[in-house]
């Protein structure tokens, strides 16, 4: 019996906690329904213009509130997406500077449930308009470090190109980093060799320098 009770205790909660997952999906749709239906233009148009800070406050809704409105509009109205073509320079240029985790906290998306939203930016920003290779350019002696410090697979989870669909763009940059690295032993090598040869030149030329009665030329 008391095995039974345990086991109806814990139904209850269960459906407590379905019950308030339900009242939160309804309230979330009466939400969509009072501030975004029919206006889904000009919000994402204020939304460009404006910044998330000043549409929240002429919506005049909480934090919690906006989560929803901003979920509804990055998921069914491709609000991100938007952003971005609006503003291409923008965000290319904050991707090449800084990366991609960068970009997804000026775009508050750091949470795991944007990541399918934020591969479809990424591949927009970093394949399409070749962010990735500028990027990698940009920071060449890091990712250089990093690849003779921790090896290829830790750079490539870094750069954000770990699946399968990335393996060009993968031996792309990594064919990139290789010469850039062969490069900088090469030249690392050139020096200490050059520098063995000057300081060979000056010792044969100390050698033959005339000296004068005081010892000094």
């Amino acid at each position: 019996m008391s095995t039974l009770g345990i086991d109806n205790s814990r139904k209850a909660r269960i459906i407590a906690s379905l019950n308030l997952i339900i009242m939160n999906v309804e309230d979330k749709k009466l939400l969509v329904e009072r501030y975004v239906k029919g206006r889904e233009d000009r919000l994402v148009d204020s939304y460009i213009q404006d910044g998330p800070a000043k549409v929240k406050k002429e919506l005049g809704v909480s934090d919690e509130e906006w989560t929803a409105i901003f979920d509804y509009m990055v998921f069914v109205e491709n609000l991100l997406y938007k952003t971005i073509i609006t503003n291409m320079e923008f965000f290319l240029n904050e991707y090449i500077k800084f990366g991609s985790v960068h970009v997804r906290e000026v775009l508050e998306i750091t949470e795991p449930k944007y990541d399918v939203v934020w591969d479809v930016l990424f591949d927009f920003i970093a394949i399409s308009h070749e962010g990735l290779y500028y990027h990698v350019l940009e920071h060449r002696d890091r990712y250089m470090t990093a690849m003779k410090a921790r090896g290829t697979d830790f750079v490539r989870k870094v750069l954000g190109i770990g699946k399968d669909k990335y393996a060009e763009n993968w031996e792309r940059v990594l064919d990139f980093l290789l010469h850039a690295v062969c490069e900088a032993i090469f030249s690392e090598q050139t020096f200490e060799h050059s520098l063995k040869a000057f300081s060979r030149i000056m010792n044969g030329v100390r050698e033959h320098r005339p000296i004068f009665k005081s010892g000094i030329l």
